[in-house]
């Protein structure tokens, strides 16, 4: 395995962090407005990247694309449906860089019902019959076998 680039993310209580990047051609130090980093591409390259999604939003589209229409916005959300999906270390960039930017921040954790939260999570094994579960109040998985 080649020897990786190596990237820290420093920051203080004020809330401003810089990047610190050794590579092969030198050590580099970045302000870093955005304070998310992950391992790959280099920092510059990474915060270029977030211009192809400045139109992702937290809130509700606008409908500009057949105006007069009637268009049924069918989930909370959509003004995010453009981030990408990937687990890659760009895809991870922005994605972090997002809801850091729109998370709610107060003096404390985020109270109940003040943002939208996953109220459960499931999987299914179809080969097996099993229902795989996590709930928000509890993040333990949970297994039920439908053969039984």
């Amino acid at each position: 395995m080649p020897a990786a680039n190596l990237h820290w993310l420093m920051g203080d209580r004020s809330g401003k962090s810089i990047v610190v990047e050794s590579t092969s051609t030198s050590l580099h130090i970045y302000d870093n407005s955005v304070n998310t980093l992950t391992n790959d591409p280099v920092f510059p390259a990474q915060v270029e990247t977030l211009a192809n999604f400045a139109s992702v939003s937290p809130a509700q589209p606008k409908n500009t694309l057949v105006p007069n229409a009637d268009i049924n916005l069918y989930s909370r959300g959509l003004g995010t449906h453009h981030l990408p999906g990937g687990t890659d270390s760009n895809s991870r960039f922005i994605k972090a860089s997002f809801v850091l930017a729109h998370s709610p921040k107060g003096n404390d954790e985020v109270e109940n019902n003040v943002f939208e939260f996953t109220m459960y999570s499931d999987c299914m094994n179809l080969d097996k019959g099993i229902l795989y579960f996590t709930t928000y109040d509890n993040n333990q998985i949970n297994a039920v076998d439908m053969n039984n």
